[in-house]
């Protein structure tokens, strides 16, 4: 083999390599700044207000609602890694989390949140609604001193049955679950009590799901 003839192989093997990696590695991240007068395409309301205005996401309980302010994004994922920035205006406790999609589980209602206040976070895993005797389960706690007006950078992640969060530059949460490897088919929002505040938020697709047509429902739930 002549130089030039193993250069030419050595070039065809890193570029093999590239598109091997390309391919394995996560998608891009799918990103709302909010910078239009409508919320980003897929990113749907069931209960409260979820309305952009100068350049954020104004996320509000409604009095009328009797019921938490709740938005979905339509975002399929086994494995996701969600950041965002978020502000307290008023709300009492904003809630990051997923549903399993219909079929995965014996269960009816969520399946995790990362449960944020502006004194603490929790990871949680819910309850199934189906079940009198069932309750939501705390499986991390971390302390959180949020100052008024202050914006707090929110990562959350899966990865199998394995779940980490960090909020702000302190809190720090780690769970496991089997449960949690399921396939979600959105990225669930909640508001508690009032306002609060989101910008940049980002959902990296690190293991993709497929669900089916029918198994997609549009009914209002929480």
């Amino acid at each position: 083999m002549s130089v030039s003839q193993f250069r030419i192989l050595l070039s065809w093997s890193a570029t093999l390599l590239l598109l091997v990696a390309r391919s394995s590695s996560a998608t891009e991240p799918i990103v709302a700044r909010f910078e239009e007068a409508k919320r980003p395409e897929k990113w749907l309301v069931n209960f409260g207000h979820w309305e952009p205005k100068d350049g954020v996401l104004v996320c509000r309980q409604l009095d009328k609602d009797n019921h938490a302010a709740a938005s979905r994004w339509q975002i399929p994922s086994k494995d996701a890694a969600i950041k965002l920035r978020l502000k307290f205006d008023g709300a009492t406790g904003f809630h990051l989390g997923f549903d399993p999609a219909p079929g995965e589980l014996k269960k009816q209602g969520h399946l995790y949140s990362l449960v944020v206040t502006p004194t603490q976070a929790q990871l949680k895993k819910h309850k199934d609604k189906a079940n009198d005797a069932s309750k939501d389960q705390t499986l991390a706690t971390a302390s959180l001193n949020a100052a008024a007006g202050e914006w707090l950078d929110v990562e959350l992640r899966t990865a199998g049955e394995k779940v980490t969060a960090t909020v702000g530059k302190t809190a720090k949460l780690e769970a496991s679950d089997p449960t949690f490897s399921v396939a979600k088919p959105t990225v669930v929002f909640r508001v508690i009590g009032g306002d609060v505040l989101l910008d940049d938020v980002q959902v990296t697709v690190l293991k993709g799901a497929e669900i089916k047509p029918a198994e997609k429902r549009s009914a209002k739930k929480g």
